[in-house]
């Protein structure tokens, strides 16, 4: 029942984390998650859950997974949790979300885990007859918005097995990475869950409905310009209670399901029905807006170049956040526009265009940024990389291509644009943010289309590659050389490289 929370007698729980990968990055942060999150869910003063009532695996199988899954939400009988950190991959011909385990890898999707089976598991268990009328999934990885797509809806059921309420709760769109800060001890959007189920939310009722929980996940995240969640809920769901708010109304009243909805509640959901906002004990944080946001650190994937050599590859070409942060720092101020263009050196009267001094174009601040020259993006990738304390360098034509193969033989490129990887001439046809399209098998995403990538040949001149999204298809494959090292053009662009 709507306003009541959900009793955790009558509930069950599987916390599921994969912070160790033999074929992938390790997330440590994962552990650090699924061990508070536990504590929270069994903390009275949260929830209350028992502990024979929540399951925790920790680097599971497959198996254990489905078999975990299939036993808790055939015994839950009120609400039934699912929660998943890890990484997330997406299927290169299906397009569809599977969730990594340990030995998982990135172009062998039968090594991962298909959402759609727990889904499947979650609307119909014990014989297609399921027990818990509420559902709830948390998943936090990326491209954990395509889990949306399907929802919880189970169209070809029958209405007796229908369920009551089905809320999904993810950590970014279906084409965004999820994001694990260096040096925090949760990722980005599990980090934010935590801090408001520990330290409540003032101004809110005394019981967090999922639908609250969302809209203060969202303004967090979006006041520190990290990747935004996305919810999607059947019926009544985004009224589910799963959590007593901390900083809620003193000596409200909080019954189990079945119970009336607390009457704190009732004028504040009123309130927001009818377009109200919610009360505030203290004034909210300063939003950002999103695509200005902090700069962060071109972030690498590795390549291997032969069975015993490898190579770090940009996982995004360099955003205009990013370069931003190069043209701040003093020692490169002969690289910002006015002067850049005024000395005549190395980039020429096109470069930047569209900047205000240090402002780059509003809402560009997660686009790859474009109208560089070449000597422009090596400077940027050796500033980079002594922040960094490793070499950074531009990619080679050789590394560029291996990547953008990514270990497929035949024509592969009309299978990345077949699955929608590749921003060109004939689909979006526009400067996209960067994560805007899913990453190609390697986990790479941009290689083809979005904007020219600046590499170098065997001689370290500059050369194009990958096409952008003014290309035609026919063209994405091939290799351009610039008119000269300081041509800057608004579709060219740059990644940076690495050797380990």
């Amino acid at each position: 029942m709507a306003g009541a929370l959900s009793d955790p007698s009558r509930s069950r729980a599987v916390l599921i984390g994969t912070d160790a990968y033999t074929e992938l990055d390790d997330i440590p942060a994962v552990a650090n998650n699924i061990g508070r999150l536990r504590e929270l869910l069994g903390d009275p003063a949260v929830w209350g859950l028992a502990d024979e009532r929540c399951s925790v695996l920790r680097q599971p199988s497959r198996q254990t997974v489905l078999d975990t899954v299939f036993d808790a939400a055939a015994e839950a009988t009120d609400t039934m949790v699912l929660y998943y950190a890890g990484h997330g991959l997406v299927h290169p011909q299906s397009g569809e979300l599977h969730l990594a385990l340990p030995g998982s890898h990135p172009d062998r999707p039968h090594t991962a885990l298909r959402y759609e089976e727990l889904r499947s598991i979650l609307l119909s268990p014990a014989g297609g007859r399921p027990s818990a009328r509420r559902k709830v999934v948390i998943l936090d990885c990326c491209w954990s918005g395509l889990a949306l797509g399907g929802l919880m809806h189970g169209g070809d059921l029958v209405p007796g097995v229908a369920v009551e309420g089905a809320f999904v709760l993810t950590a970014t769109a279906a084409t965004r990475q999820a994001l694990a800060p260096p040096g925090e001890t949760y990722t980005a959007f599990t980090g934010e869950l935590i801090r408001l189920l520990d330290a409540g939310v003032p101004g809110r009722p005394a019981l967090l409905s999922m639908s609250a929980l969302f809209e203060e996940l969202a303004a967090a995240l979006l006041a520190k310009s990290r990747p935004q969640p996305q919810q999607s809920n059947r019926n009544s769901a985004g009224q589910i209670c799963l959590f007593r708010n901390r900083a809620g109304a003193a000596g409200a009243d909080t019954p189990h399901a079945g119970g009336g909805p607390p009457e704190a509640a009732v004028p504040r959901a009123a309130e927001r029905r009818a377009g109200a906002p919610a009360r505030r004990t203290a004034p909210s944080p300063p939003v950002a807006v999103p695509d200005e946001e902090a700069p962060s650190w071109p972030e690498l994937a590795t390549v291997a170049l032969t069975e015993t050599t490898t190579v770090r590859l940009g996982r995004y070409p360099v955003t205009h956040a990013q370069f931003r942060a190069f043209l701040r720092d003093p020692d490169n101020a002969h690289w910002r526009p006015e002067a850049a263009r005024a000395a005549g050196t190395y980039v020429d009267d096109n470069y930047l265009r569209g900047w205000d001094g240090l402002d780059f174009p509003v809402g560009r601040g997660g686009h790859p940024v474009v109208a560089v020259s070449f000597p422009a993006a090596r400077a940027y990738a050796a500033w980079a990389g002594r922040r960094l304390g490793v070499a950074l360098r531009l990619p080679t034509v050789a590394e560029w291509a291996l990547a953008a193969r990514a270990g497929r033989t035949g024509e592969w490129w009309r299978e990345d644009i077949a699955a929608g990887r590749v921003n060109f001439r004939g689909s979006h046809a526009a400067l996209a943010p960067v994560g805007e399209f899913p990453p190609n098998p390697y986990n790479i995403g941009d290689l083809l289309g979005n904007v020219w990538d600046i590499c170098v040949d065997d001689t370290g001149a500059p050369v194009l590659r990958g096409g952008a999204y003014d290309t035609p298809a026919a063209r994405l494959r091939e290799e351009l050389s610039p008119r000269s090292p300081a041509e800057c053009r608004g579709n060219v662009g740059f990644r940076c490289a690495g050797d380990r």
